[in-house]
């Protein structure tokens, strides 16, 4: 009796794993569909893209940056050059 029960639960797990590597197996082929499918393909091409100009705007952040540091230094010393000359004038 023992090995009956032993052996029907046996074959239950064995049947349950069966039908969840074939899952397994029909998820992998469905990902692998997915992944050579043209929406997939542009999706990965729009992430490059973004990626590529995310490196873009970083890079004209700081050279605006730069800029805007530079036009306060020019500011300043046109400043002080003003200051000086009405000093010199009076």
């Amino acid at each position: 009796m023992r090995c009956s029960i032993a052996l029907l639960i046996l074959l239950s797990l064995s049947a349950c794993s069966c039908t969840s590597q074939r899952e397994r197996e029909a998820q992998r082929e469905q990902a692998e569909r997915d992944r050579n499918s043209a929406a997939f393909k542009a999706g990965e091409a729009a992430h490059e893209v973004a990626k590529h100009a995310e490196k873009a705007a970083a890079a004209a952040e700081r050279e605006l940056q730069e800029s805007a540091r530079k036009a306060s230094e020019g500011w300043k010393q046109k400043e002080k050059e003003d200051r000086e000359k009405a000093r010199e004038d009076h």
